[in-house]
């Protein structure tokens, strides 16, 4: 990872309560005489559960002479790859306070693939917002989907498929930008579910794609994503072929397709009974 992007990766500094869930607490950590850390917990309306503890530590404090646990900290990694420093307020400074988990700070994930100037990273339930905001645009839609924008709980149930699809080793990933961090799109590999129809899918193909979001058209983000993506499955995953299915009518996705060298393969009908049209390319 380069500095630059490392330095995207500084984590972000939040102080806020998290509410654990009842009966999801680790026994283990209670037989240190330590407070139980959650399996599971909801931040901002988002439930995150805990992959696993990276790490603890305490805050001591001392009252005339005599030193106590303030605080217990615990560096955790989250199952959609977040990593997360929590603290459990064991004595708090004031009396009339009690005692809470609180998210102290947020890592995101480290870039897949880094360009001059983009980086491609794995999406996160932290990013539920974001994401709402991208699939929810009419113009970003328009092409894709059922052509027409997603409700919040569609997009939070693809967030959840995408974030799902990375056991296999790939998926879509969140395009951000070097200078500042925006989220300004998508780009990656998807395996191909042909539906029963093999003109579609056949055995183990991979399916390129990208979105960006409309008020960073026009400046080749989509194209400079989308050729670091190819690279990556050729070279990285030594995949053999990479397919494409754009509508007909969408002339910049056509263009595109054209430009990272893929073949027209011709028509074909998907499940929902829209036309598209298949672009292949072999390594």
């Amino acid at each position: 990872m380069s500095e630059a992007s490392a330095a995207l990766r500084k984590p972000q500094f939040f102080g806020e309560r998290i509410a654990p869930d009842a009966g999801t607490f680790e026994i283990a950590t209670m037989s240190r005489g330590e407070p139980s850390l959650p399996k599971a917990f909801t931040w901002r309306k988002q439930r995150y559960h805990v992959a696993r503890n990276l790490a603890t530590h305490r805050q001591m404090g001392e009252d005339r002479g005599d030193r106590y646990v303030r605080r217990h900290y615990y560096d955790i990694e989250t199952t959609d790859a977040l990593r997360i420093t929590l603290y459990f307020e064991r004595n708090p400074s004031s009396h009339s306070k009690r005692k809470e988990w609180w998210l102290y700070t947020l890592t995101l994930p480290a870039p897949v693939i880094e360009t001059e100037r983009l980086l491609l990273r794995r999406w996160t339930y932290a990013d539920r917002d974001t994401f709402r905001l991208m699939v929810g645009d009419a113009d970003v839609m328009l092409h894709l989907h059922n052509l027409v924008p997603m409700s919040d709980t569609q997009a939070d149930d693809s967030l959840a498929a995408t974030i799902k699809r990375y056991d296999v080793g790939f998926g879509d990933w969140a395009i951000e930008l070097r200078a500042g961090g925006e989220i300004i799109g998508e780009s990656g590999l998807t395996p191909v579910d042909p539906g029963g129809d093999e003109r579609i899918g056949g055995p183990g193909q991979v399916e390129i794609g990208w979105l960006i979001r409309p008020q960073h058209w026009g400046q080749g983000y989509a194209f400079e994503a989308a050729s670091a993506v190819k690279r990556y499955a050729f070279e990285s995953l030594d995949m053999p072929k990479l397919v494409a299915f754009v509508r007909p009518d969408n002339e910049r996705s056509k263009r595109l397709a054209k430009k990272l060298g893929m073949r027209d393969a011709g028509q074909v009908t998907n499940r929902l009974g829209l036309e598209l049209m298949k672009f292949e390319l072999e390594r």
